[in-house]
């Protein structure tokens, strides 16, 4: 019986780590989703993998920004401090440093 328990206990305990694990891993992608939005990025911007759209019709489509993009090219470029194909961003992002890598780090995840 005490066997059973412990038995028991472990699966119980395995489950809550797993759900609390999950829980954490996604919590950052809301997070650079939410500011993307806040930040009202989608009225330039679209990122359909994810279901963000814009009203443009000629808007960006950002679903594989992440795969050919560093961390240090995207906060440099989205604080206009470096050019892309010539040209700076339309606008330099206005919320804080950590706002811009949570961004950043959302943005890279898009592949």
């Amino acid at each position: 019986m005490k066997n059973i328990l412990i038995y028991i206990g472990l699966i119980v305990a395995i489950v809550a780590l797993y759900g609390f694990a999950f829980t954490i891993a996604s919590q950052g992608e809301d997070d650079g989703k939410k500011i993307f939005v806040d930040n009202k990025c989608n009225m330039c911007h679209t990122v359909k993998s994810v279901g963000i759209e814009s009203k443009k019709s000629d808007a960006t489509d950002l679903s594989t920004v992440g795969k050919d993009k560093t961390t240090e090219f995207l906060m440099k470029y989205l604080k206009k401090e470096t050019k892309l194909n010539d040209k700076d961003h339309k606008s330099s992002f206005k919320g804080t440093d950590d706002e811009l890598k949570t961004l950043v780090d959302w943005l890279l995840t898009l592949k």
